[in-house]
């Protein structure tokens, strides 16, 4: 899967496509979210720029980009997109309003209210939306805590490249979730992770 681009930003066409031009004939148009419409338009024209993106096909037909200015937000909306009643466009429009911060910080909080100001969303829908937020930010992990989402994006990092490797998915949470500590670098948890997963791995084979 892609994950960054890096280009120049051509301009941002209504209401949040951004032309971005990787090479000097190829340019993309990417969705991102609203609140970084007028930052992109008068602060990065024509200036280089790292986007993280999410490739989605939409029909089997085309390819939608949506990307974002940070890793955190697409890791977010990735997350995001895994709920049942959350698709990549009311993705982004929560992104649109919320940093994954404070979207953590409504949903701990029960701060229901907040989340009508997400475009398309009512009180009603607010509601129900909350319930789907619940699962994602009020899970506790193998431990038994809530993660902070500092914590949560490393183990997704981990996951990832450790998915990369072979491993089956429900095993590598399972044994992340054990292993994990406080001063863990995505380098230290890989390491330990590797320890259990392939314990007959010589030591050298995981630096």
């Amino acid at each position: 899967m892609w994950y960054s681009l890096k280009g120049i930003v051509k301009t941002v066409n209504p209401p949040n496509k951004l032309i971005f031009q990787t090479h000097q004939c190829l340019c993309w148009g990417i969705l991102i979210p609203l609140n970084k419409v007028e930052l992109l338009r008068n602060k990065f024209k024509e200036k280089e720029l790292e986007i993280y993106i999410v490739p989605i096909i939409r029909k089997n037909v085309y390819i939608e980009v949506y990307g974002f200015l940070k890793k955190e937000e697409r890791e977010l909306f990735l997350k995001l997109n895994t709920l049942s009643k959350i698709g990549p466009k009311l993705a982004l429009n929560i992104l649109s309003v919320f940093s994954p911060e404070v979207l953590r910080n409504v949903v701990l909080e029960r701060n229901v209210q907040e989340l009508a100001k997400v475009p398309g969303i009512g009180p009603k829908r607010a509601e129900k939306l909350f319930l789907e937020l619940k699962t994602l930010f009020l899970k506790t992990s193998f431990k038994g805590i809530t993660l902070p989402p500092e914590k949560e994006l490393l183990l997704e990092e981990a996951k990832s490249c450790l998915v990369g490797l072979g491993f089956s998915t429900k095993e590598i949470e399972k044994i992340l979730y054990r292993v994990l500590t406080e001063n863990d670098t995505l380098d230290t948890l890989i390491k330990k992770a590797l320890k259990e997963l392939a314990p007959s791995l010589p030591e050298e084979s995981f630096k």
